[in-house]
């Protein structure tokens, strides 16, 4: 059973009825000079938190008890009332260290929060009778489990000259990289200040975007891993422990919202207030987070007792993870230097206000680096705090807290429950949990990632619930959804669930199962066994933009609830500065395809036409497209085709020729490599087609 990443209520399609948006972390504009990506990326990252909110109040549909949809947990996306803030702190120290090895010392803990080398095996389940396995979470940095990691940069000397702190969602960075790949190089280059970074080492090799053909972001990259960052790798850009997710943070509140008895009956009781002191068993009971660290029990004990208290919550606009400012009044410097004066704020704000103008609770920062400047002849080890010269960057993580912000308006309190406990077999449903495309999964399911408990996971546990995106019209594509508490045998078509969507004009077929994929399913701190059914599916020309959920379906069983939010169906969208893009429909020499512009307006070259964008016709001032071009010749800025090796003008509508076969591909008439300027890299904004094939 899933008890980490609780699933969604099952939603239409994506509403904007109050009209809000969610702003990125922090309200950060990687994009302020791109007004038209950074619009993308708003709206993206909108949607991203719309469904990882649909996931969190559906709750578990499929194989626990007593896990309703949340009813005091509200998404602003729906219904927007007035609220107030309130912030809920922990120490970024990993608290779990401390408990599971009481006898060590401070320093020793200190140790291994920075290395990830512990002196033992711990229990696999904390709230009841285990196995005692390697400690986790595993990967890089997988120990570091607050929402908060760091690598530290060591002079030849072996003292420490910088440490970056980052609590940066994974979500975001993979946001980011859809929009723009380049952007995020320039700002690993920029916030790590190592500008030899390269968009290959950024990249999961052997695999490209199916719709754009781009590299696909590595999480795991070179620079994002570890705690120890150089000048040949390591570094720490975003959060990588596999608990350390905005999705699971979201599905962690909403989750701690469901009203428990306490005591659980017998006998039976009404109170369901529970105390602090009581806040790691309330974890048990509810079966979220993670018992023992310093965030989960906090914020879910917290979150619970609002609820408790009537009111109705969610998580503050902008939500995110954020650091707040140390407390610096036990550092002393070699030189009497302010200590607080190198600590440098690399991304968001000591301050923030909400969407009204009014000022939230707290810190809103994203990255921050301590580092002493090169002119100052000494380094951060030869600062004390307390009395002690920092010989790990853990003791400056032991002097600061994190924080999320809930917002919360009066309601009422709802009924309580008894614990969360697991399902009989005849109620016992197939649960949906990630879609992949097959490429993708298959590549990152067989990447194995070293840590220093030496249990390797396959780099798949680092993937997110960013869902999939598909354009309508898709005429097969090979994906792959993971399900948990499946029934369905490999080599035994008999046993095949169905998949099926909330829109009857996207199909799947299953084509093949694998069973015991074991992996880290985002949000969960340890690795489990699921079934990968392998499927074809197709997007039907009428089918509706926006979110899809996802309904698996065990032989003789009636369906369930769908999973809120794992596919994206986009219209075909042509964007002006990526070179040949796959629409996903395929053809053949039987089929009769016509393609038309629908929307939207780009420019091969700002410099021309007086910065006005154009639609698909091209240039208004007809250009000709030199050699090197899309197709030399046609209008530079024109829409292009491409079917196999045959290349065709498709402006603003045309019949594609006769007797092709293979996948309709879409390019802007530009400069393709570069040859005579900046090639693609200066062009702004994106069309939308439609492609009608008979």
């Amino acid at each position: 059973m899933q008890s980490v990443e609780k699933l969604a209520p099952e939603k239409k399609a994506p509403s904007a009825a109050s009209g809000f948006q969610f702003r990125t972390p922090a309200n950060i504009q990687d994009f302020a000079s791109d007004p038209a990506k950074q619009k993308m990326m708003n709206s993206l990252w909108s949607n991203n938190l719309d469904g990882f909110t649909q996931q969190g109040m559906l709750n578990n549909a499929w194989n626990s008890t007593n896990t309703p949809p949340t009813t005091n947990y509200f998404n602003p996306i729906d219904n927007n009332p007035a609220s107030e803030a309130a912030n809920i702190q922990w120490l970024a120290f990993p608290g779990r260290l401390e408990y599971n090895f009481p006898n060590a010392t401070q320093d020793q803990l200190y140790q291994m929060a920075d290395t990830g080398s512990v002196p033992g095996q711990i229990s696999n389940n904390p709230c009841g009778t285990g196995e005692n396995v390697p400690y986790f979470p595993y990967g890089p940095r997988g120990w570091q489990d607050e929402y908060c990691e760091w690598a530290v940069t060591r002079n030849a000397a072996g003292k420490i000259t910088r440490i970056d702190f980052t609590c940066e969602n994974p979500e975001y960075w993979n946001t980011l990289w859809e929009v723009d790949p380049n952007k995020v190089l320039a700002l690993y280059q920029s916030i790590l200040n190592k500008p030899q970074i390269t968009l290959q080492d950024l990249s999961v090799p052997g695999i490209v975007n199916p719709i754009t053909n781009q590299p696909v972001y590595n999480p795991l990259n070179k620079w994002n891993t570890g705690p120890v960052s150089n000048a040949t790798t390591g570094g720490a850009i975003h959060l990588t422990s596999t608990p350390n997710t905005i999705q699971t943070e979201i599905g962690l509140a909403t989750s701690s919202t469901i009203q428990r008895f306490n005591p659980p009956p017998p006998p039976a009781t009404t109170n369901t207030m529970w105390p602090s002191s009581q806040f790691n068993n309330l974890i048990c009971i509810g079966q979220y987070g993670q018992r023992f660290r310093n965030s989960d029990p906090n914020i879910g004990g917290t979150v619970n007792n609002f609820v408790t208290s009537g009111f109705v919550l969610t998580l503050a606009d902008p939500p995110g993870l954020y650091i707040q400012m140390p407390d610096f009044s036990g550092y002393q410097t070699p030189d009497g230097t302010n200590a607080a004066s190198f600590w440098t704020i690399k991304r968001g704000s000591e301050t923030l206000t909400d969407q009204n103008g009014k000022t939230l609770p707290g810190n809103f920062i994203l990255h921050a680096v301590y580092e002493v400047p090169a002119d100052k002849n000494y380094t951060v080890s030869d600062i004390t705090i307390s009395g002690e010269p920092i010989k790990w960057g853990s003791q400056v993580a032991f002097t600061f807290k994190m924080q999320i912000v809930a917002s919360a308006y009066q309601g009422t309190a709802p009924q309580g429950y008894e614990p969360v406990g697991d399902t009989s077999p005849e109620n016992t449903f197939a649960q949906p949990l990630q879609l992949f495309y097959q490429d993708y999964f298959d590549t990152l399911y067989k990447i194995n990632v070293p840590n220093p408990v030496n249990h390797p996971i396959p780099l798949l546990s680092n993937s997110t619930y960013v869902p999939a995106d598909i354009n309508v019209g898709t005429t097969s594509a090979s994906m792959v959804v993971v399900v948990g508490t499946c029934t369905a045998k490999e080599n035994q078509p008999a046993t095949y669930p169905a998949v099926t969507f909330d829109d009857p004009n996207i199909t799947a077929t299953v084509t093949a199962v694998k069973e015991n994929v074991t992996y880290a399913i985002p949000g969960n701190s340890q690795p489990s066994a699921n079934t990968a059914l392998y499927i074809t599916v197709s997007v039907g020309a009428n089918a509706k933009t926006g979110q899809h959920g996802v309904y698996v379906t065990n032989v003789g069983q009636q369906r369930q609830a769908a999973m809120p939010a794992l596919f994206m169906v986009s219209p075909v969208t042509v964007r002006a500065d990526i070179a040949w893009q796959n629409t996903g429909v395929m053809i053949t020499s039987a089929n009769t395809a016509s393609i038309n512009y629908v929307s939207g307006l780009w420019t091969a070259n700002p410099q021309d036409n007086g910065g006005q964008l154009y639609n698909a016709t091209g240039n208004p001032n007809f250009i000709p497209a030199k050699q090197g071009y899309t197709l030399p010749g046609q209008n530079e800025g024109a829409l292009i085709g491409k079917v196999g090796n045959t290349t065709f003008l498709v402006g603003m509508g045309t019949t594609v020729p006769s007797n092709l076969s293979g996948e309709i591909q879409l390019c802007i008439n530009d400069d393709l490599n570069g040859i005579y300027g900046a090639g693609l890299t200066d062009n702004i904004g994106a069309i939308i087609v439609s492609i009608d094939v008979r």
